[in-house]
């Protein structure tokens, strides 16, 4: 080989070399860079908390009822918090309760046309447009003026007395009694088979649940923290007395909620902590394959600095042969 075309080979696989060491670098930097999104991905992971599944025992909590038929249609009083008044010495307590009452609702209905017809016991049927019908008795003796004023209320009118005749039957579907007023609308149940217009008049027994405060209560408790009994005074100034029941309540519709939110956040956990795994093994994927690239370079560089050698011996030959040419 020729000093010229030596030289020429040396610079060529000078700049090769040159090629070679800076795709490495770039090999080593994208490596780098896929290092640094591993190490976020795993601090990403490490962030995760893991949901926890609710338990049945966080959604039972302490209740106490007492007995007071005189404000409830069951007798019984639910407490629903009982709340430490600041400043009270000896302590007393405010205590929310709750509990039902019975409530009637009065209403009228104008010119309702019936007809009646008479069961075989001879008491009368009572039959209705809509094709229903049940049996009717007569109220022996006067009904109350305080039914009479519901009565005359609900029709907007005065024309019901206590002394007038009265039919009734009663509704079991809708807890309701009816009543005709037979000397006002003149209603006869011996008139069989003919359409007579009535005014009937209902009595609804509803339940309502009524919310109260009792403040200045005072508590009695068991050294394990159970109350057993209160006292308060009331608003006629008499001392009320109860004995306390206690027990537990459990909010399944709570607890179902929390499970409800437990599988819609374990479910987010778990795809999240499937994009990570997703993700890495990309990424380790992606290091593989610059790695087995930086071997190749490295190959390569190894082969083309032994070629180097090769080449710069053949120059440094070539310049001995000149000098030795020179100097003979």
């Amino acid at each position: 080989m020729g000093m010229a075309a030596s030289q020429a080979r040396y610079l060529g696989l000078t700049a090769r070399k040159t090629n070679v060491e800076y795709e490495g670098q770039q090999v080593n930097q994208q490596r780098t860079a896929l290092a640094n999104e591993s190490a976020g991905l795993f601090r990403r992971l490490l962030s995760l908390e893991a949901p926890t599944a609710p338990t049945q025992a966080e959604y039972y909590t302490d209740t106490y009822t007492y007995t007071d038929s005189s404000a409830t249609t069951d007798g019984q009083v639910t407490i629903s918090n009982i709340a430490p008044e600041e400043g009270s010495n000896p302590p007393t307590y405010t205590v929310d309760i709750s509990y039902n009452r019975n409530i009637m609702q009065y209403q009228a209905t104008k010119n309702q046309n019936v007809y009646t017809t008479v069961n075989d016991d001879g008491s009368y049927e009572l039959h209705f447009e809509d094709g229903t019908s049940t049996t009717i008795k007569q109220i022996e003796g006067n009904i109350s003026d305080a039914l009479v004023n519901e009565m005359n209320k609900a029709a907007g009118t005065n024309e019901n007395k206590a002394t007038d005749t009265y039919y009734m039957y009663t509704n079991t579907a809708n807890n309701a009694t009816y009543y005709i007023n037979a000397t006002v609308s003149g209603f006869n149940p011996d008139t069989t088979n003919d359409w007579q217009p009535v005014t009937l008049y209902s009595a609804i027994q509803t339940t309502e649940q009524v919310n109260e405060q009792l403040h200045n209560v005072t508590m009695s408790q068991t050294s394990s923290g159970t109350y057993t009994q209160m006292s308060w005074t009331d608003d006629q100034g008499v001392t009320q007395n109860r004995t306390l029941t206690a027990g537990q309540s459990y909010d399944e519709q709570a607890y179902d909620q929390a499970m409800d939110q437990y599988n819609i956040d374990r479910a987010n956990y778990d795809k999240e902590i499937a994009d990570i795994n997703a993700k890495t093994q990309e990424l380790q994927e992606t290091d593989r394959t610059l790695e087995l690239r930086l071997k190749q370079l490295d190959t390569e560089q190894e082969a083309l600095q032994t070629e180097l050698d090769s080449v710069k011996k053949v120059i440094d030959k070539n310049i001995d042969n000149v000098f030795k040419t020179f100097q003979s």
